[in-house]
């Protein structure tokens, strides 16, 4: 709801003119709007002035130039028991406005398209009764009609001549017919209005306005009524209607097979009351209509049953067609570009290109174009990839493109990329962001999807990226129409070229693949070029108003514009890299690319380095790497080169190498004195406490080890009491007993015997 108003044209005439007011209200509403009918006592309440004069205002139908719209209820009270109550839309402006705005309603100032004047209406969230507000306008229209005629007496004749006169004239009627009054239909307007002022100029409703008379089919209802109660048959009515809802909801096509399927999907329910009189029916045949007493002929739902519920058809096309969806049923607002500057909104998208290729093993392959979209010029900055097999676009790429595109267009200072499956951001986020941060915030970055990890990157980056949401082609602005009209009116001469749809491919011959692309791809590249170069020459109308990109640019240049430039060329590799972990190796680090062998990189201020050091690899290109230690930047590590087994600048490097090496330890010694380690304890401990004397709490019994100590001095004492055996004489040099030797040898002298 908006802010209250407080300053409101003048409304002449007094009254209130709902001739433009949109209609909005639901159709089953009562078409008597009665809570817009006010007594005496809530007029009186808002007017301030007493309940005589209201009552009075009331009886004479007009008050301060307003033609009141009054009409007599019976509620016991009053003269004969009858109220007068007046409708608010007929009261004077002021009251008018103060019964809206205390039901927090707001009336804007609005011009009447036919009579100039300046009416209120209330804003677009609070509609009246579109039957309501029709039936009050043909009122008015009598009461104009007739007004000539309502200025003389009752029965004069000069009433009667004005009355013959305007029945002479052809009328415009408010619903655009165009034909003449009778007398007797203009004496009857007349005699309603002195009698009950324009409430009888009103057409009376009916008291079952609003109501549905059927409440499943007319057919089923007659059929069904002296069979079930009246649960029952609202409980078919609720099950039918949720089915037709369905049926929309869930993306049926059209409304009749859904009047087939609903009027099968009631015969099952009829059959589950179990009326025998349904039962006994034939069964007939689909598109039997009411005419037939047969099951499909009572069940039969009509289209205009259906064509009722089509709106929930939104559900299935937001479901399953978003191209649809956000083209004509999204709300959209109109933006102007005429204030921006070139690269002040730079617009980035993957687009995959409709033209056939040939890679040299014969497999087919599509190019695909990393595009940077300028959106105050309408350039466009194309850097052409071509994929190997089962590859897709990677975040190198996208930093070599963007990288081109900065040396050619200088720095953007909002970017907005899309968010569709050909292509993450994410990945890019971080580079993005880091980038941001190193110009100190000269790129903005912007968050459109409050996703929270995006949002806590940028804050941590103090800038932003804008990304529109996902398969929102409105949301990229220029970009979609650009590319269009890339296809369609420069690529489309290039040889190859397959018109968007690969199922459905442009072909020389029918029935055969179409002829891919017979250059290569720097001829590719050439003809590419050569049609990208007549885009930008070419005018274009529309916001353009029949200028080209470059003489747009032209003028941006010729006014004092200028790109802004990157002083370091370094910034883009640092912002676009990737961050490894590694702990030095004597000055030389490692990085492994995802393809290709292990590099190796070396830097004389990595020399002495024993712990982990972050490296940041360009993504696209890693000639160097950028050392950090923490946030703190070391230095850039270039390759290190490799030499041969008899190569004397090999030696000549490694002796440089140990002159730095030793140079850094002489400066680290500058700042240094060594010290005696064990002289510097001896003074440390000085200055801690010795250990404390342990006093002893108390004594456990060593009963048991007494008697271990009995039982080993009595196995002892026995030992010493056995005899004591002689010891075996032994030969001293070899260690063996003589006499068993002596025992077991065998002389020759007894052999012989």
């Amino acid at each position: 709801m908006g802010r209250v108003l407080r300053n409101f044209e003048l409304v002449k005439g007094g009254c209130f003119d709902l001739s433009e007011v949109e209609a909005k209200q639901p159709p089953k509403q009562l078409q008597s709007n009665p809570k817009k009918w006010l007594q005496s006592s809530e007029v009186e309440r808002l007017s301030g002035v007493s309940g005589q004069a209201v009552r009075k205002v009331l009886a004479n139908r007009s008050w301060r130039g307003c033609d009141l719209l009054v009409k007599e209820e019976f509620t016991g009270r009053g003269r004969g028991g009858k109220t007068l109550l007046v409708h608010v839309d007929s009261l004077p402006a002021d009251l008018r406005e103060a019964w809206y705005l205390e039901r927090g309603i707001v009336l804007h100032a609005k011009a009447d398209a036919e009579t100039g004047e300046t009416v209120l209406v209330p804003e677009q969230t609070y509609q009246n009764d579109s039957r309501f507000e029709a039936a009050l306008e043909l009122a008015r229209w009598k009461q104009e009609v007739i007004r000539p005629a309502l200025a003389f007496d009752r029965g004069s004749s000069e009433r009667a001549e004005v009355i013959a006169s305007l029945a002479q004239e052809t009328r415009l009627f408010p619903n655009g017919k165009r034909k003449a009054v009778t007398k007797m239909t203009l004496y009857n307007w007349v005699r309603d209005f002195e009698a009950s002022g324009l409430n009888g100029l009103m057409r009376t409703p009916r008291k079952d306005a609003g109501k549905q008379m059927q409440k499943v089919t007319r057919a089923w209802d007659n059929f069904f009524q002296p069979h079930i109660d009246a649960s029952a048959h609202d409980q078919v009515a609720r099950e039918l209607e949720t089915y037709i809802r369905s049926l929309w909801a869930s993306g049926e096509r059209g409304w009749r097979a859904i009047s087939e399927k609903s009027t099968t999907r009631l015969i099952e329910i009829s059959r589950d009351l179990r009326v025998i009189a349904f039962e006994a029916l034939d069964l007939g045949r689909c598109g039997d209509t009411t005419a037939k007493v047969t099951q499909f002929g009572v069940c039969s739902v009509n289209r205009r049953q259906v064509e009722r519920e089509r709106s929930y058809s939104i559900i299935a096309v937001r479901d399953k067609d978003n191209a649809v969806f956000q083209d004509k049923y999204m709300p959209s607002i109109r933006r102007d570009y005429s204030e921006l500057l070139p690269r002040q909104i730079v617009v980035g998208d993957v687009h995959p290109m409709d033209i056939m290729m040939r890679r040299p093993d014969g497999t087919v392959v599509f190019p695909k174009g990393i595009a940077w979209y300028d959106v105050a010029t309408n350039e466009i900055h194309f850097t052409i990839v071509l994929l190997e097999q089962g590859e897709g676009i990677r975040r190198e790429h996208v930093a070599m493109s963007f990288q081109a595109m900065v040396d050619e267009w200088g720095l953007p200072e909002m970017l907005y990329l899309d968010n569709g499956g050909e292509y993450s951001w994410d990945a890019m986020m971080s580079g993005f962001t880091q980038l941001s941060r190193l110009t100190q915030g000269s790129m903005k970055v912007f968050d459109l999807q409050g996703d929270p990890n995006v949002a806590k990157r940028v804050a941590t980056g103090r800038t932003a990226i804008a990304r529109s949401r996902p398969y929102n082609a409105k949301g990229k602005p220029g970009i979609e129409g650009a590319f269009g009209n890339l296809e369609q009116v420069f690529f489309a001469t290039i040889p190859g070229w397959t018109a968007g749809d690969r199922m459905n491919k442009k072909t020389h011959a029918k029935g055969k693949d179409p002829i891919a692309f017979p250059g290569d791809a720097n001829e590719f590249l050439r003809i590419t070029g050569e049609a990208l170069e007549w885009y930008h020459k070419r005018p274009q109308h529309g916001r353009l108003a029949g200028a080209s990109p470059n003489e747009v640019l032209r003028g941006f240049i010729d006014k004092g514009w200028g790109k802004v430039a990157l002083s370091r060329p370094e910034v883009l590799a640092l912002a676009f890299s990737e961050e490894v972990e590694r702990v030095p190796d004597r000055g030389r680090v490692s990085y492994t690319p995802r393809r290709g062998k292990a590099l190796y990189y070396y830097a004389d201020e990595l020399l002495g380095y024993d712990r982990k050091i972050t490296l940041r690899v360009p993504a696209f290109n890693p000639e160097f790497v950028f050392c950090f230690d923490g946030d703190e930047l070391i230095c850039q590590a270039f390759p290190e080169r490799t030499y041969g087994v008899l190569d004397v600048r090999g030696a000549e490097e490694v002796n440089r190498r140990s002159k730095v090496f030793r140079r850094q330890i002489a400066e680290k010694r500058r700042h240094v004195a060594l010290l005696t380690l064990t002289d510097e304890t001896v003074r440390h401990n000085q200055h801690m406490p010795d250990a404390p004397d342990i006093p002893v709490a108390s004594e456990v019994d060593a009963g048991i080890i007494d008697q271990m100590a009995r039982m080993s001095q009595a196995a002892l004492e026995e030992k010493l009491a056995e005899p004591k055996q002689p010891k075996p004489k032994t030969n001293d040099q070899w260690g063996v007993d003589e006499s068993a030797l002596i025992g077991s040898a065998t002389f020759l002298e007894e052999d012989d015997d």
